[in-house]
């Protein structure tokens, strides 16, 4: 699996740990020179000292794995350091093959359990107006200005771009917060209308769904918070970039709402762990 990626180059945004972990990971081990941005160089978070990881831990697994990783600390609620970010790859590298919007913001009170998290499941004029500014500010926003500097590399390499969703988007949960539904809808309504733009240039654009992912935060949880049956490792989630970013046809789903498991039947990848998750679709219809 080495060798799938080699000579192509990956942007992850958000990959200090979690699912942009999982996914530099995946990337890695296809062989991918791989960025890895977000505000945790090296060290624990100031914001979320509890939860471990840092990109400097990240780019060193992904070179481990038989690629290169390549820590670069960004906040990306400021544009100026994405900028930074695009400018560096086109200096060093002259092109970007894959870009995964995967950072996010509006979970830190589910994981330091503040007034955000309190509220969570609270009617909207019950919550915090800043869960809607974290998410469309450090998620939404965040993706759209890194798809729209990094834009012209990818036109270069006629690559590819993964948006990180969830089936949240489908709001089939009568109670779902609001901010999390219209953030997670707006990054699959995104993701399409970037696919029209970049059709005539050959780019493809997808919304990415995973399943219940191990991350730090979720393993955190008190025990019995989450039903791990059929969980999936962020690497997991790795391995569906990878197998997307690998497939010469994958233009033809430009556009499309994607799910991790289900792309793992498709492409014949199982978990770390050899597991084949379910996908979630049926259960988010139910």
């Amino acid at each position: 699996m080495t060798s799938l990626l080699r000579g192509k180059v990956a942007l992850v945004t958000g990959a200090s740990r979690g699912i942009g972990r999982g996914i530099a990971l995946g990337l890695g081990e296809a062989g991918a020179t791989v960025y890895v941005t977000g505000r945790t160089l090296s060290g624990r978070s100031r914001h979320m000292p509890f939860l471990a990881g840092s990109l400097e831990d990240t780019a060193q697994q992904v070179t481990e794995l038989g690629g290169e990783g390549i820590a670069v600390q960004c906040d990306h609620t400021d544009d100026a350091q994405t900028r930074t970010v695009i400018e560096r790859i086109r200096e060093e590298r002259g092109q970007l093959d894959v870009l995964v919007n995967n950072v996010w913001g509006g979970y830190e009170g589910l994981h330091i359990w503040d007034e955000r998290g309190e509220k969570w499941d609270a009617p909207f004029w019950e919550q915090p107006t800043s869960i809607w500014d974290d998410m469309f500010a450090a998620g939404v926003r965040a993706h759209y200005v890194t798809s729209q500097l990094a834009a012209p590399l990818l036109i270069g390499a006629r690559g590819l771009v993964v948006s990180i969703s969830f089936f949240a988007a489908e709001g089939h949960k009568d109670t779902e917060s609001i901010p999390y539904f219209l953030a997670k809808n707006a990054t699959d309504r995104m993701a399409l209308a970037m696919a029209n733009h970049l059709r005539p240039h050959g780019v493809t654009s997808v919304s990415l769904y995973p399943g219940l992912v191990r991350t730090e935060g979720i393993m955190l949880a008190p025990e019995g918070a989450f039903d791990l049956s059929n969980s999936e490792s962020p690497q997991f989630i790795g391995r569906a970039v990878a197998a997307l970013a690998s497939d010469a046809n994958v233009f033809t789903r430009t556009g499309q709402v994607v799910v991790a498991a289900e792309l793992a039947l498709e492409y014949g990848f199982s978990d770390i762990d050899g597991k084949q998750p379910r996908s979630l679709r049926a259960d988010s219809l139910g």
